[in-house]
């Protein structure tokens, strides 16, 4: 299971370790609208207020672990996306392999029925991604409400293949579901972008 970041204090990280693996337990024996705080804090073998120092409630501890998977994407992708305005299928590549990495607690999270907070990240990352490609591709947004439409375009494909994936089980093999998805959305992305785009340079 991913760990909470590594340069916090080593009593915070082993606290919010202990909290995000008991709700992980509790989340294999009964639906996750049924967890209380205090299931996870006596799981844990913690005071409920040393649950509160560190989350503001359940939800809280489950976007702490999308966000660690989602993060480790994110410094994953960063050098495909910098290197190039017309990135291949390494980026989608990352992220599904980024969840099959850690297919036990994904596999709990997708049966949790909690799309709300999935988007909820999803949209975040997508949003810090497109930000990547347009500082570093010097991209003039002429349309700034469109891409709005494409964050949460991509948000919700992204969820909902994810979700297949996941419950099919991961067969469909991560070579090809990375480069379906690209084919899927890149073209699309990438023309609405390039609408920003500089000219080139005449020869």
């Amino acid at each position: 299971m991913k760990t909470p970041a590594s340069n916090e204090d080593p009593r915070v990280v082993r606290s919010k370790t202990l909290i995000i693996e008991a709700l992980a337990a509790l989340m294999q024996e009964k639906p996750y609208h049924k967890i209380k705080v205090q299931d996870i804090s006596a799981r844990a073998q913690l005071a409920r207020q040393t649950f509160y120092l560190h989350f503001s409630g359940r939800d809280a501890v489950l976007l702490e672990y999308i966000d660690t998977v989602f993060e480790e994407f994110y410094q994953d992708i960063e050098p495909h996306i910098v290197s190039s305005p017309e990135p291949d299928d390494a980026i989608a590549w990352h992220m599904f392999r980024q969840w099959k990495d850690h297919a036990p607690f994904v596999r709990l999270i997708v049966d949790a029925d909690v799309e709300h907070l999935l988007i909820k990240s999803f949209k975040n990352y997508i949003t810090r991604i497109m930000g990547l490609y347009i500082r570093n591709h010097a991209v003039a947004i002429k349309d700034p409400e469109a891409l709005t439409f494409v964050v949460d375009y991509l948000a919700g494909a992204s969820l909902l293949i994810l979700q297949r994936w996941v419950r099919t089980d991961f067969q469909y093999p991560l070579d090809k579901i990375a480069a379906l998805y690209s084919d899927l959305t890149r073209p699309g992305v990438l023309q609405v972008l390039s609408q920003g785009l500089p000219e080139p340079a005449a020869p």
